[in-house]
């Protein structure tokens, strides 16, 4: 990440969501923005709080819209 833009690309895995639904499983993926853009896209937050290793939390978050590439 570039902390003085907020730009950020890495890989990630996880499920489609298609019509609310989810969907197919995606792995090899890419995906980049902005903090700023994910931050504003934010448009649900599960409750499903876990407890990450060096003591940070983590919830899943449901991201309106963002760039994704690979297969």
């Amino acid at each position: 990440m570039n902390t003085v833009t907020g730009q950020f690309s890495c890989g990630a895995a996880g499920l489609m969501i298609r019509d609310g639904e989810l969907a197919e499983p995606v792995r090899e993926t890419t995906v980049a923005a902005t903090l700023p853009v994910i931050l504003d896209g934010i448009v649900a937050i599960a409750d499903d709080l876990r407890i990450l290793p060096g003591g940070a939390t983590g919830r899943t978050l449901l991201v309106g819209e963002m760039a994704v590439s690979g297969t």
